[in-house]
């Protein structure tokens, strides 16, 4: 099958650049984390030492493969965490894994199967169906510009195709029950609950801080303790009038540079009068514009912790500004053009003790208000719990213990108009039986409890309507998991071993 493939090659059109491009860019230059290891020996696993060259290659197969679509190889193989470059690491090692363990599980990859994936591979198709023109531009125009070859394509989509079988060995034990799916379907079923509500406030009104706690936070976090960089920010703007904002297309363009043109000789005749000794306001005022203000303005866009209410595209352009009266380049935000000046301002200072020292006897006060509810809710929680296993009722004893009792429901916890503290609420109901009293967790006015007085029954309509799909994500999950379990174990015993030049050469 992969020799239809070679025979139907011609160079016709770029279809698929910009598919590719951005994987490819930054693979081509090895990892910080990858420096580290030398010029030449990276790694050992399973008795094998890789080289920098091997690392680099499959740095650049990992961008193929995303660049091929194959995101559920690369995800399986750890490559998609939040971070890039554990994301590789994990990625080029699991790679090292998946070929060892493979064979041993008896698990081969014919030339047909390879085959059939590229010609399934969305990239290569037109109208659904494979079409060679697409796959031979994208070898051509590419493959050989990044150093690949049709050979080495063939065996990244073949490294897929093993690695979704060796997923399916691998996780194949596992099965969903009908007492798991329905313990999951309670998402679907209203519950009724009083939640228990422990409020800090009160302990914050007591809580005491001394002066040498206030003066040790200040020594333990000082370097976080920074009045950042402000500025005074002048700017004049001009905006695509309404009647044009509403145009389309060429006609759009024609406005919008015309009205960029008109900035522009605007911002010529404001540099010239500044030229002269006139402050940006009179320059403007001559310019027939009004210059606003915004002074004490942070790279965040706030300024005395508030919003300053200026576009991003202002704040940042004030803060690429080298020096005091300097007007920027012509910068645009949607429909409106602006020309940005700093008149003033102040760098980044260490705060005294004295500025900050209200706000750490805030903070502290607050953590110690929050400790101190935190023991007394968990004492109270203890004391309930003897009282009703004990045979008194929940109000009984929330009320003798003078606690703040809230209705919560009926509401299911799949409502998706629920407040975060409902949530919350429900949330914590998920494993508990009808009169049973939850965990005490974390609320913004303190820590809460909850009491399950009543759960809906799932009806037939529900479990008809939820059940597939459930049991579909119960089964993904659990699969996932043991996957990544397994993945986990071998390569804690693949006799992994990161090898560094430097480190290797100290050592001999």
């Amino acid at each position: 099958m992969l020799a239809v493939l070679r025979k139907n090659q011609q160079v016709l059109m770029l279809i698929v650049a910009i598919l590719t491009i951005v994987a490819f860019i930054w693979l081509y230059n090895p990892t910080d984390k990858f420096h580290k290891f030398g010029r030449n020996d990276v790694f050992e696993i399973y008795g094998r030492t890789v080289q920098r060259a091997e690392v680099d290659r499959e740095a650049r197969a990992y961008g193929l493969a995303l660049g091929l679509g194959l995101t559920d190889f690369v995800k399986d193989l750890g490559g998609l965490g939040s971070d890039e470059q554990s994301s590789l690491s994990d990625f080029i090692l699991n790679v090292a894994v998946m070929r060892h363990e493979a064979p041993l599980l008896g698990i081969g990859v014919t030339d047909d199967q390879v085959a059939s994936v590229i010609k399934g591979l969305t990239i290569f198709q037109t109208s659904g169906a494979f079409d060679s023109a697409k796959y031979a531009t994208f070898l051509q125009e590419q493959l050989a510009p990044k150093g690949f070859t049709e050979r080495q394509l063939e065996e990244i989509v073949r490294d897929s195709v093993r690695t979704t079988s060796l997923y399916r060995v691998i996780t194949s034990p596992v099965a969903v029950g009908e007492t798991q799916v329905r313990q999951a379907a309670r998402i679907y079923q209203p519950v009724t609950a009083q939640m228990l509500r422990f409020e800090s406030d009160s302990y914050t009104k007591t809580a005491e801080v001394k002066q040498e706690e206030i003066a040790a936070f200040y020594e333990r976090n000082k370097q976080g303790l920074v009045a950042p960089e402000t500025r005074d920010i002048a700017f004049v703007s001009f905006e695509l009038p309404a009647a044009s904002q509403k145009l389309e297309g060429k006609e759009r363009a024609s406005a919008l540079q015309k009205l960029a043109d008109q900035a522009e000789a605007a911002g010529k005749a404001i540099r010239a009068e500044i030229a002269k000794g006139v402050d940006f306001a009179k320059a403007a005022t001559k310019a027939s514009l009004q210059a606003k203000k915004s002074p004490a303005v942070e790279r965040d866009g706030s300024s005395k912790e508030k919003d300053a209410g200026l576009p991003a595209g202002v704040v940042a352009g004030a803060f690429r500004l080298q020096k005091t009266g300097e007007v920027s380049d012509l910068i645009q935000d949607g429909n409106t053009f602006y020309l940005v000046t700093v008149e003033s301002s102040s760098p980044a200072r260490q705060l005294a003790l004295a500025e900050v020292t209200q706000k750490i006897t805030d903070l502290l006060k607050r953590q110690k208000a929050a400790q101190a509810a935190q023991a007394a809710a968990t004492k109270s929680l203890e004391q309930i719990r003897a009282a009703m296993s004990s045979g008194k009722s929940f109000a009984d004893v929330a009320k003798a213990a003078g606690l703040k009792t809230q209705q919560v429901g009926p509401i299911a916890p799949s409502d998706p108009k629920l407040s975060p503290e409902q949530q919350a609420a429900v949330s914590s109901t998920l494993g508990l039986k009808e009169g049973e009293l939850g965990q005490l967790q974390p609320a913004p006015w303190g820590a809460m409890a909850v009491w399950l007085q009543k759960r809906d029954p799932l009806t037939d309509v529900q479990w008809k309507e939820h059940s597939n799909a459930l049991s579909k994500t119960i089964l993904s999950n659990e699969q996932e998991l043991l996957f990544q379990e397994w993945l986990r174990a071998s390569r804690g015993a693949a006799q992994l071993r990161i090898l560094g030049g430097e480190t290797r050469r100290g050592g001999s």
